[in-house]
């Protein structure tokens, strides 16, 4: 039987065996930084890495993202906090009809997913990881070593190696060395990127042909691939770290000289003073003094020998650059979190209606994340696990993530309850689904109402 994924690709079961992404050490696909973007980054380096991502080559771009994370602690808390936030949602597998092969399906998917021996907050956190870069690749690990196709671990890989196809942008590539190539249908090449120097992937092009060698298209029901784009457009540039790329930059040019203000005016002036008939030696003497007390805070000196500190004069204020630096952390806070006040309050303060009105906002960033995954993860989860187990199927589970407001299932539970004393016929199932609760299984204990008052037995 021949199975076709999502995007209408023929599936090869043979290469679901394989890891198609694996790193290599001495590859393209190896798990070092070289390149390092971030070490002395300028509006110019800055650009030109962010066009070269554009041209084809994401290759800078994604590691300047992963080192904005390393060294900017706002930027790495905001991320970490929008991540976490849809990482740490409860996972639903729904059927979609009360069919019986639809329950088995979903029942199996359920079982795989949420029972089996995938950690799901720590994959869902992998995931995620586009938020920030713009896409993910996370490859599936399949065991068949048994009568099922079973994904027993899913991989997230460094999106360094991977690129984008010179045509649409929107198509994934694995960068490898078996040779496998994309042919580009135009006679006209891109602009290459060059901080391969003309080498790697790039040394074999032919410009009249337009080949986009050393790249292979992924596997078929082989990768999770989720894209998160902060705004319309091509994938490479739909990820935050693009848009905080800048406010990076300008804030380590702030604190650079901050630290230089700090030196300078951060500490009294030291002055040394010695008598007219001192000799070299004693000069000598009465400078180490000088210098060890602004280390050490201790120093000898002979008697003769005057010490004053004399307060420093501020030509400015440390407030100016704190309050850039501030300014620069709110716009990062603004669009990764769409709001403030959850990450600092304002010197003048703020009211509780001001931060509920930003926290609904950070909501619905947060629904829009869960249903962006929800929906990567029943395109290329879901959907391989039920084909690769029955074969293709009109529909499939579900998968939702979350939970609902307690409000929303106090004012459900009242509604079925009226409408049920009213004789309307209600699914147990259907009622389980809504609020997230699995079915008993058999034999398990169950919750039951009261039998008589006082008597504390329950069925």
């Amino acid at each position: 039987m021949t199975l076709y994924d999502a995007y209408g690709r023929e599936v090869d079961t043979g290469m679901l065996r394989e890891e198609q992404a694996s790193p290599t050490m001495a590859g393209v696909r190896n798990i070092y930084s070289v390149m390092h973007p971030s070490i002395g980054l300028t509006p110019e380096r800055l650009t030109a890495v962010l066009q070269q991502a554009e041209f084809g080559d994401p290759y800078l771009y994604l590691e300047l993202a992963e080192e904005m994370e390393e060294k900017d602690l706002h930027y790495l808390a905001v991320l970490g906090t929008r991540k976490n936030a849809v990482a740490q949602l409860d996972v639903v597998v729904r059927a979609v009809s009360s069919s019986s092969e639809d329950q088995r399906a979903a029942a199996m998917v359920r079982e795989m997913l949420c029972d089996g021996p995938i950690q799901l907050d720590s994959v869902l956190f992998d995931v995620l990881d586009a938020v920030g870069k713009g896409f993910s690749a996370t490859e599936i690990m399949w065991d068949t070593s048994g009568r099922e196709w079973v994904p027993v671990q899913l991989k997230w890989r460094d999106p360094r190696w991977f690129a984008f196809d010179w045509i649409s942008g929107e198509e994934i590539l694995v960068r490898t060395l078996k040779g496998e190539t994309i042919a580009v249908e135009s006679n006209a090449a891109p602009a290459l990127p060059t901080h391969f120097g003309g080498g790697g992937m790039y040394a074999a092009m032919n410009p009249k042909i337009g080949i986009q060698p050393m790249t292979a298209p992924l596997a078929p029901f082989k990768f999770i691939t989720h894209f998160a784009k902060a705004k319309a457009g091509l994938p490479i540039r739909g990820g935050l770290a693009r848009a905080a790329g800048w406010a990076y930059l300008f804030k380590n040019y702030v604190l650079k000289d901050w630290v230089t203000f700090t030196e300078v005016f951060g500490q009294p002036l030291r002055v040394g003073k010695y008598h007219p008939g001192a000799s070299e030696q004693d000069k000598q003497a009465l400078l180490n003094a000088v210098s060890r007390i602004g280390t050490d805070a201790a120093a000898i000196m002979p008697e003769t020998m005057v010490i004053e500190f004399t307060e420093a004069h501020q030509n400015g204020s440390a407030e100016l650059y704190q309050r850039f630096c501030e300014y620069l952390d709110a716009q990062v806070s603004k669009a990764v979190l769409g709001q403030t006040l959850t990450t600092e309050m304002p010197n003048a303060g703020g009211s509780r209606a001001a931060a509920q009105v930003h926290e609904g906002v950070r909501r619905d960033i947060l629904n829009a994340d869960a249903r962006r995954l929800a929906a990567t993860l029943a395109r290329d989860l879901v959907r391989p696990i039920v084909e690769l187990n029955m074969g293709p199927q009109a529909r499939y589970p579900k998968i939702e993530l979350g939970l609902p407001d307690d409000s929303d299932v106090k004012v459900f539970a009242e509604v079925v309850a009226m409408l049920a004393d009213r004789g309307l016929r209600v699914g147990q199932k259907t009622i389980l689904d809504k609020l997230g609760i699995a079915a008993p299984a058999v034999g398990e204990a169950v919750l039951g109402a009261i039998k008589g008052a006082g008597e504390g037995e329950i069925t």
